[in-house]
């Protein structure tokens, strides 16, 4: 599987030549163009480089059927791949294919859901396998990320990504505050298991009430670390490398770069 921002920017290298079987590089990747009314990868746009550092060249259109990974670029591989001769084997209007990240998304009912931030396909058939929706960063940080599975989402209609009414209920996953809230509700529970431990022991001796406090300390600096340490905090933390690594990749090496 791939996802939108992970093609982005992968070299693409044309067919190897007939005498030395050399492949020359054709420019990379710019858009994933979807098929314009079904939730299916059908090619990509690829990027030339200025011709003599001057002169701007039009992006290509590659069929995803001919544009194979190999070894972290891809290379291009049977007839018919590019242009006009391509989406007429395809049956695909290149002028009407879509690129889907981020274009808004809305149930069929008409609720607005945020923007497509990311999407997983199969390289080999274009089928969509999950599709992340973003409210804008500052939101995502903090309240979380929406993920849908392809089975919720319909395909295009013009204007956005239509999904089903059912995306709606999905709860959003991997933001601060519920991490902290989480964490607080554990932190909290462990103060009070303290408090208690040390007033009981206050109730017997000052000895043993000192004891006593030592041990509320210890459990209660347990309890923050596993606070701390919980899935959701781990997720949180998680989420945020992969935010920065999307952006990374997303900006990609310099294009005289291979």
């Amino acid at each position: 599987m791939l996802s939108l921002l992970q093609i982005s920017r992968t070299a693409v290298y044309g067919e190897p030549k007939k005498r030395t079987g050399e492949r020359r590089k054709m420019g990379r990747v710019g858009d994933v163009l979807f098929h314009p009314d079904e939730p299916r990868v059908v090619g990509y746009t690829v990027e030339r480089s200025d011709l003599a550092m001057m002169i701007e060249r039009k992006d290509l259109m590659l069929a995803l059927d001919r544009a194979p990974l190999v070894e972290g670029r891809i290379e291009v591989d049977g007839p018919k791949a590019w242009g006009h001769s391509a989406g007429k084997r395809l049956g695909v209007d290149w002028d009407k294919t879509v690129v889907w990240l981020g274009m808004p998304v809305h149930t069929r009912s008409g609720e607005q859901l945020g923007l497509v931030r990311d999407g997983v396909f199969d390289p080999a058939t274009g089928e969509l396998n999950a599709l992340g929706l973003t409210t804008g960063l500052t939101a995502d940080v903090a309240v979380g990320v929406r993920d849908l599975p392809a089975r919720m989402v319909v395909g295009f209609d013009g204007e956005g990504v239509i999904v089903a009414d059912e995306a709606a209920l999905i709860e959003v996953d991997g933001g601060a505050a519920a991490a902290a809230g989480k964490g607080a509700a554990v932190a909290k529970d462990a103060v009070g298991k303290a408090a208690v431990v040390a007033g009981d022991a206050a109730g017997r001796a000052a000895v043993a009430a000192g004891v006593a406090t030592a041990k509320a300390t210890v459990y209660a600096k347990t309890a923050a670390k596993k606070a701390a340490q919980s899935d959701t905090g781990k997720k949180t933390m998680g989420w945020l490398k992969a935010l920065k690594d999307e952006v990374v990749d997303a900006m990609g090496p310099p294009d005289d770069e291979d």
